[in-house]
């Protein structure tokens, strides 16, 4: 099994659909089964944005970007080739992490995108950092030296 982890501050909801649409767009994310834990809704801002800039809609057929309210009960299924939007608080993130890390089995890889508010997380970035092996950015993913 390979976990390949990747953090991302954002400053708003709008920065991180952004952020997230790029993304999608870059990975050409058909390939891919994307799966979100939100705990704030971005489904009006991403909609939003597709509609203003003319992204795909089909980059986002799929995925849920409404509030995941109980992490727990979100079924976990045919995980490859899987890509993880997580966005919450410090212990938010750290419960989703563990139910999609306890979900996997060995042969799988996927990755883990854990996106983090900047303003209430500021504190903590040098740990988290620590712990992702990416950043990523609007202008995509950055190896952590």
């Amino acid at each position: 099994m390979k976990v390949e982890k990747l953090c991302n501050f954002y400053a708003s909801k709008y920065h991180l659909s952004i952020i997230l649409l790029e993304y999608l767009k870059e990975k050409k994310i058909k390939k891919y089964n994307v799966i979100s834990f939100l705990q704030e809704e971005l489904e009006d801002e991403i909609n939003v944005l597709v509609q203003k800039y003319e992204y795909d809609k089909e980059l986002i057929k799929g995925i849920d970007f409404r509030v995941t309210k109980d992490i727990y009960k979100k079924e976990l299924k045919d995980l490859k080739n899987t890509v993880f939007i997580v966005q919450g608080n410090l212990q938010y993130i750290k419960e989703a992490n563990e139910y999609i890390l306890d979900s996997l089995e060995n042969n799988i890889n996927v990755k883990i995108i854990n996106c983090y508010n900047f303003s209430h997380q500021k504190l903590y970035m040098r740990d988290i950092i620590a712990k992702s092996d990416k950043i990523l950015f609007t202008t995509g993913e950055k190896i952590i030296d």
